[in-house]
């Protein structure tokens, strides 16, 4: 469970917190900039700190220890190729790897993604699950090797569902929405991907909890109640994207990799203003995942509508 913002100053109705590297937005917490630290209407707090900082080390085995305990780890002196990237993903998980296709050049977004709506190098690209085009075969872990950084901006930022649902779960109607987030099976399907329903946090058959979250989730097409599972769906992203403003934001340098659970973490990353900004992105499917889905693979979209 995170941990309650640090308040830094209190005045009138607004209250001045420490964790300013976060670009405020207008949204449902009001936030407003000021002196280098983001202020927030007193009847919103606390906030929780639901983002997670990760450690840096070198050692592929350390590296697999951390991502278990916490969720992500960055490894440093990795190289700043695709292969780099393909090498590093098997010497972390070893035997335990059911599948590591080639990596995917990332820029705004994969270069053969579907592109979210409005989003560019100008744009923050905000909290979600990756690989969601394979459906409900999506992979388990990835990671992003960075080949060439942006001098202004570009940090990236992550936030722990489990922590989130466990806070979730403390605020009013929040028992109810939690269990309905459980419950309730949604389209989580890619327009022209791989068919999917399911729960926004689901269970693998080994009982490890999958959380998702990415635009295109709707309400299936025989729901009993659409519009309360359209309200779900909408009050799942919103607490999302409030709560990402108190995530730690980290900068990954060229031959830096930052590996993520892509079951128990949501990413993103903020604007930048150098368009030739890269990361290679590689998809890992591994024993402790759900499976891997038949046909070609990719670390990106390119494949995921083609039928086995």
């Amino acid at each position: 469970m995170g941990t309650d913002r640090d308040v830094v100053e209190e005045f009138g109705d607004w209250v001045a917190c420490s964790q300013g590297n976060a670009e405020p937005e207008l949204r449902g917490a009001h936030a407003r900039a000021g002196g280098g630290v983001i202020m927030f209407p007193r009847a919103c707090a606390p906030y929780p700190q639901l983002g997670i900082l990760p450690t840096t080390v070198s050692d592929p085995a350390e590296a697999l220890e951390r991502v278990k305990r916490d969720g992500a780890v960055i490894v440093t002196g990795v190289g700043r190729t695709a292969e780099d990237a393909r090498l590093l993903g098997h010497r972390i998980f070893g035997d335990s790897v059911l599948a590591i296709p080639d990596a995917a050049e990332v820029r705004e977004g994969g270069i053969q993604d579907r592109r979210p709506a409005g989003l560019t190098l100008h744009t923050r690209s905000n909290l979600h699950t990756d690989g969601f085009s394979y459906g409900n075969l999506y992979p388990d872990y990835f990671l992003l090797l960075c080949e060439r950084d942006s001098p202004e901006g570009g940090e990236s930022f992550v936030m722990d569902g489990a922590a989130l649902l466990e806070w979730a779960a403390t605020q009013p109607g929040g028992p109810e929405f939690v269990e309905r987030l459980q419950r309730v099976a949604i389209d989580q399907t890619e327009p022209g991907k791989r068919n999917a329903t399911g729960p926004m946090v689901g269970r693998s058959d080994s009982g490890r909890v999958m959380f998702r979250r990415f635009p295109e989730q709707q309400p299936t097409h025989d729901a009993s109640d659409p519009e309360r599972d359209w309200a779900m769906i909408a009050a799942w992203h919103t607490l999302i994207d409030d709560l990402s403003l108190f995530c730690p934001r980290f900068k990954l340098e060229p031959g830096q990799a930052v590996v993520i659970d892509n079951y128990r973490l949501f990413h993103g990353r903020e604007s930048y203003s150098d368009i030739s900004r890269c990361m290679w992105r590689l998809w890992v499917w591994t024993t402790a995942g759900q499976g891997v889905p038949e046909g070609l693979l990719h670390s990106d979209s390119r494949f995921a509508g083609v039928t086995p």
